[in-house]
């Protein structure tokens, strides 16, 4: 897939010039800093690059990320922000398999929650990718009943349990994992998480839950891989970017992903990377 990185030059250079190239399917773009009240008008200008090269699937360097006005004039005339949330839905079962190995706490006993309103055909994938190695999966969801069938389908094929329940959820004292794919930091707050559970939520921001929480949260992954940078820009959505097909199922993504030598290094918290010593001094309250 063709996509394009939006690069920062640093510095204003001389007539705000653009550096651009394309290298093996990477559009390559580079921009000065831009002005909050100029955002519009170089919105037009990354457009006419992007319609140069048909390019529709961008990644913007960090610099760029807290620029509404740019990111929504793009959205608006059909260009994708990648932001690694498709990627990360793939990489879930091997995120919990790495838990697994610096928790030291079998993965086939993990008990996993799963928030997500959202339903979709990719969602109903993930719960079929998790419940192969999970045996204790819970779906909340507005949408679980939409979910049901697949649910019935799993349960009679191949004896997997999955446990689907509302807005009435309010109570997780038992899960070892949460995955939010989409609740709200206030939707959140309304249920009452194991106090030394391990959170995963890469798309929204949940710092604020319950006072006594005293567990672990995931905010992102460290990877490693051909043509990751090591900084400016976010992993995933870089790593989305280059293998990520919507055609495919998540596994198979995920498969593309370590065939073509990409490894998971580590996990982000709100301080940086997550230490192992973390990870098993919040594993020997797992029951």
């Amino acid at each position: 897939m063709l996509y394009a990185t939006i690069d920062y030059l640093g510095k204003r250079t001389l007539w705000s010039r653009y550096i651009e190239e394309e290298v093996l399917g990477e559009v390559k773009i580079s921009i000065p800093k831009i002005k909050e009240s100029h955002q519009k008008g170089e919105a037009k200008r990354v457009l006419k690059k992007l319609n140069q090269y048909k390019v529709d699937n961008l990644v913007l360097h960090e610099e760029f990320n807290q620029l509404e006005d740019f990111k929504y004039f793009l959205t608006e005339k059909k260009k994708q922000i990648i932001n690694g949330s498709r990627m990360s839905k793939a990489l879930l079962p091997l995120i919990l398999s790495e838990i697994a190995k610096l928790t030291k706490y079998p993965e086939e006993k993990m008990k996993v929650l799963l928030l997500m309103n959202e339903y979709s055909i990719e969602n109903i994938d993930l719960i079929e990718c998790l419940s192969q190695n999970i045996k204790q999966l819970t779906v909340v969801s507005q949408n679980y009943t939409k979910y049901q069938k697949t649910s019935h389908r799993l349960l009679e094929a191949y004896g997997y349990v999955v446990k689907l329940y509302g807005k009435e959820f309010e109570e997780a004292k038992k899960e070892n994992i949460i995955i939010n794919l989409d609740f709200s930091e206030e939707e959140m707050k309304r249920i009452v998480f194991n106090r030394f559970g391990i959170i995963i939520s890469f798309n929204e921001e949940v710092e604020r839950i319950k006072r006594c929480f005293n567990g672990v949260i995931i905010r992102d992954v460290d990877i490693m891989g051909e043509g990751i940078p090591k900084t400016g820009f976010h992993k995933l959505s870089i790593c989305e970017a280059r293998l990520y097909r919507p055609f495919r199922k998540l596994l198979e993504n995920e498969k593309v992903f370590e065939a073509e030598n990409y490894k998971i290094n580590g996990f982000i918290g709100k301080n940086g990377k997550i230490t192992e010593e973390e990870f098993e001094k919040i594993a020997k309250n797992f029951t």
